[in-house]
C-alpha cells in the first residue's frame, strides 16, 4: 500500500542522492513526524548525520531503524561503524556480531569486528577474527592491515612489520597502512625508515592528516624540528582531532619560539584536558601555564590512551634478614650523555654496596657514547630491555627479585610505563626524570622534597610522596671547580668585551613571551648588557631577534653560545655569566646545578607546580634563598638590582662560592646517605 507521504520520499532520495544533505535530512524528518517508524527516513536521516560529520548523532536513527528490522545488514552495518567511529567499541562488538551471524565469514565483517574488539582492548578475539578473514580470503590486504594494528598496540613492531609488509603486498597504494607501518619503524627506534614509510603515505594521500602528524613525531627524533613543525602544522590544518597533536603542535611552536600560534592553541588544547581528552602530552603540558590539577589529569588521560594492560595484582611485602643487601633496580632511556645519565653517575658510584646491590636497565637502543660505556661499568648488573615486550622484560625483571624499581624516565620520550604498569617490584618509585605526577596507582612513591611538592599539594599527585630532607636533585659534582680550567675569553664565546652578562641556558621551548619581555626590558635598562642564550634552531633565532627589534632591542644583543666538544668546556664558560634568569613554568634544573656548581647566580620566580619550583629548591638547599622571587615584578627588580649594583653582586657570589662546599645541595656524598635512609624507610614500612 502506498504512503501517503509517498511524493516527500521521492523527494527526500533524490536529495539524497544529489548530495544535497541538508536538504534530505530536513525531509527526512518532515517524513519522520509523520512517521516515525519509517525506515527509509530513518536511514537516510542516519546517513545525512554521519557524512556531514555529526556521527554520534547518526547512531539514534540507525539503532532505532535496526531494532524495527533486525536482519537489515545494511541498516546494521551503518549502525555498528557509526558506533565504531564514535569509539562506542562494545556496542560496535555486539552489532558487528550481529552481522557476522547474519552474514556468516563475510572477510569485511570479520574484519570489522576484529578491529573493534582490538580498539576494545580483547586481543585474543580480535586476532581470532582476523585470522578467520585471512583463512577465508588470504589476499584481503584490510584484514592483513589491522592485524598489524594489533600486534603493534600490543607492543610487538616486528610481527605488525611482517602484516604490514604483506599488506602493501596486495595493496601498495592503501595510506593507511604505510603510517603505520612507520609507526612500527618508530617503536624499533628505526626513524630514517619510518620517516619513509610515512612519506609513501603522503604519495598515496597528500592529504592524511594522520600521517602528517607521525611524519612530524620522526622529525622530532631526527633532531629536525623546523621541518616537524611544517608536518604537525599540515596535521592540523587537516584534522585538528588527532590525539595529542595539538600538544605536539605547540611544543613546536615553542620550540622555535613562536609565541603569538601559541597563544590561539594553548586555551584550546588546556580547554580539551579539562573535557578529559587526549590533547597534550603530559611532559608538553609542563611549560604551559597549566596548573597542578590539569597536570594530573592530562597524566591519567594519557595512561588511558597510551597503557593497554594494568596489573592490579600486589607482590608480597619485603623480606629482608638484617645480612641481606637491598636490590635496587634504576630504570632509564637515558643512561647515556643526557642530563639523566649525567646525574646519576655520581650517585650510582657513590652506593653503599656493603648494604645495596644496583641494577641498572637500559630502555634505549645503545648509543655507544662514553658515559654509557661508564654507567654500564658502574652498576653491579645491568640488563638492555630495549626492543624486548614488556611481557618478556618484565619476566626477567623478576627473575632478578628486586626490591625496589625506581623510574627515571615518568612521561618521557623512551619510558616503559606499561612494564611498571605490569609491576616488577614491591616498591615502584618515579624519580628524577619527569617533575610531575605519573597519574598512576601502580607507582608507590615520588621522590621529592618539602620545597618542589609542598604538602599542600600532595592531592594533585597520584603517589605517596617520599619527601628528601634537602633538595630531591642529585646535583652532578664529578668535575670539580678546580678541573673546570681556565675561563675563555669573552671574545672567543662571542661575548662583548665589557658590558653586564645576563644568560639563561634553557631550552628554547621553555621560554614564553612573558619572561622574553622581562628580559628585553632588563636589556633596555642595564646600558651595554647582553642575553647569552643556548643556541636554538635557526628559525627560533630569527624569531627572538624579531621579537627583540619589536621590542625595541638591537637583536645584536642576543648572544647564541657556540657548541662546545665536552661538559667541562660548557661548564668553564659559564662562568662568563654575570647572572643567569630562570624561566617560570618550567625551571632550569640541570641546568640551574651546573650553573650553581660554576659559581654563577641562578635568579628563579617560584611557581605553583613541581617543575617550576625545581630551582628554588636548589637554591634552597644551597642556602641562597635571597634568589627566590615569587612575582614578575620581584623578579625584575631584583634581576635590575643585581646588574646596576657591582658590591652587591660581588657580595652575593662571594656567599654562593662559600656555600658551595658546606651546604647541602652539592654535598653528593650526604645526598647518597640520605636518599640511601630513604630506601630502607620505605622497605621497612612496606615488611
Amino acid at each position: 500500500m502506498a504512503q501517503p507521504y509517498a511524493p516527500l520520499l521521492q523527494q527526500m532520495l533524490l536529495e539524497f542522492q544529489n548530495q544535497r544533505l541538508d536538504s534530505a535530512e530536513r525531509l527526512a524528518r518532515s517524513i519522520l513526524r509523520v512517521n516515525s517508524k519509517d525506515l527509509v527516513a530513518l536511514q537516510v536521516q542516519g546517513l545525512c548525520m554521519a557524512m556531514q560529520g555529526r556521527v554520534a548523532e547518526s547512531i539514534k536513527p540507525f539503532a532505532l531503524a535496526a531494532t524495527l528490522d533486525s536482519k537489515n545488514t545494511e541498516i546494521l552495518t551503518n549502525l555498528a561503524k557509526a558506533q565504531h567511529q564514535t569509539e562506542f567499541y562494545a556496542e560496535a562488538i555486539a552489532s558487528f556480531e550481529k552481522l557476522n551471524k547474519l552474514i556468516p565469514n563475510n572477510v569485511q565483517v570479520l574484519t570489522d569486528l576484529g578491529t573493534s574488539y582490538a580498539k576494545n582492548r580483547h586481543y585474543k578475539k580480535a586476532e581470532l577474527a582476523f585470522d578467520r578473514a585471512i583463512q577465508l580470503d588470504p589476499s584481503y590486504f584490510l584484514a592483513w592491515s589491522n592485524k598489524g594494528n594489533l600486534f603493534a598496540d600490543q607492543g610487538y613492531p616486528d610481527s605488525a612489520i611482517n602484516c604490514f609488509e604483506k599488506a602493501l603486498q596486495l595493496n601498495p597504494t592503501y595510506a593507511e597502512t604505510w603510517t603505520n607501518y612507520g609507526n612500527a619503524f618508530f617503536d624499533l627506534g628505526r626513524f630514517d625508515e619510518a620517516c619513509k614509510a610515512h612519506d609513501q603515505s603522503l604519495l598515496c594521500n597528500p592529504d592524511y592528516a594522520e600521517a602528517w602528524f607521525n611524519k612530524g613525531n620522526c622529525l622530532i627524533e631526527l633532531k629536525q624540528g623546523e621541518l616537524a613543525l611544517e608536518s604537525y602544522s599540515k596535521a592540523f590544518e587537516l584534522k585538528q582531532k588527532i590525539p595529542f597533536l595539538i600538544g605536539q603542535l605547540i611544543n613546536s611552536l615553542a620550540t622555535q619560539c613562536n609565541w603569538e600560534s601559541i597563544e590561539v592553541l594553548l586555551p584550546i588544547a588546556l580547554k580539551a584536558v579539562s573535557e578529559n581528552k587526549p590533547a597534550v602530552p603530559p611532559f608538553i603540558l609542563l611549560q604551559t601555564s597549566a596548573n597542578l590539577a590539569l597536570q594530573y589529569q592530562a597524566a591519567q588521560i594519557y595512561l588511558r590512551e597510551r597503557i593497554p594492560f594494568i596489573n592490579d595484582a600486589t607482590f608480597d611485602r619485603v623480606k629482608k634478614s638484617g645480612n641481606q643487601k637491598i636490590r635496587i633496580g634504576y630504570f632509564s632511556s637515558d643512561f647515556k650523555e643526557h642530563p639523566v645519565g649525567i646525574l646519576i653517575e655520581n650517585l650510582i658510584k657513590l652506593h653503599d654496596r656493603s648494604r645495596f646491590e644496583i641494577y641498572g636497565f637500559f630502555l634505549s637502543k645503545k648509543s655507544g657514547d662514553f658515559l654509557e660505556s661508564r654507567l654500564v661499568g658502574s652498576f653491579d648488573k645491568t640488563f638492555d630491555l630495549f626492543g624486548i615486550h614488556d611481557i618478556e622484560a618484565q619476566k626477567q625483571v623478576v627473575d632478578q627479585g628486586l626490591d625496589i624499581a625506581v623510574d627515571l624516565n615518568g612521561h618521557t620520550a623512551g619510558a616503559r610505563t606499561g612494564l611498571f604498569a605490569r609491576k616488577i617490584a614491591p616498591l615502584q618509585l618515579s624519580y628524577l626524570g619527569y617533575a610531575g605526577t605519573s597519574g598512576a596507582s601502580f607507582y608507590d612513591y615520588l621522590i621529592a622534597d618539602q620545597i618542589v611538592i609542598p604538602e599542600w599539594n600532595q592531592k594533585f599527585f597520584s603517589e605517596k610522596l617520599a619527601y628528601m630532607p634537602n633538595s630531591f636533585f642529585p646535583a652532578d659534582t664529578l668535575l670539580s671547580p678546580q678541573e673546570f680550567g681556565p675561563i675563555p675569553t669573552r671574545v672567543d664565546q662571542g661575548l662583548p668585551a665589557d658590558g653586564f652578562i645576563f644568560a639563561s641556558f634553557n631550552n628554547s621551548y621553555k621560554i614564553t613571551q612573558q619572561i622574553f619581555t622581562i628580559w628585553m626590558n632588563l636589556l633596555k635598562k642595564v646600558s651595554g648588557s647582553v642575553l647569552w642564550l643556548s643556541k636554538p634552531s635557526d628559525l627560533a633565532i630569527q624569531n627572538l631577534r624579531e621579537y627583540a627589534q619589536k621590542l625595541g632591542v638591537d637583536p645584536n644583543r642576543l648572544v647564541f653560545a657556540k657548541l662546545v666538544p665536552a661538559r667541562i668546556d660548557h661548564l668553564s664558560r659559564l662562568r662568563l655569566a654575570d647572572l643567569f634568569l630562570d624561566t617560570p613554568h618550567f625551571n632550569a634544573h640541570t641546568t640551574a646545578a651546573d650553573t650553581l656548581w660554576a659559581g654563577v647566580p641562578v635568579l628563579t620566580q617560584i611557581g605553583e607546580t613541581f617543575a617550576g619550583r625545581v630551582a628554588a629548591s636548589q637554591l634552597t638547599a644551597l642556602g641562597m634563598g635571597e634568589l627566590i622571587t615569587k612575582t614578575p615584578e620581584e623578579y625584575f627588580a631584583k634581576a635590575l638590582e643585581l646588574a646596576n649594583d657591582p658590591q652587591a653582586l660581588i657580595e652575593l657570589r662571594n656567599k654562593q662560592e662559600a656555600n658551595r662546599f658546606t651546604t647541602p645541595l652539592f654535598n653528593t656524598k650526604q645526598y647518597v646517605k640520605d636518599l640511601e635512609s630513604l630506601y630502607s624507610d620505605l622497605i621497612e614500612k612496606k615488611s
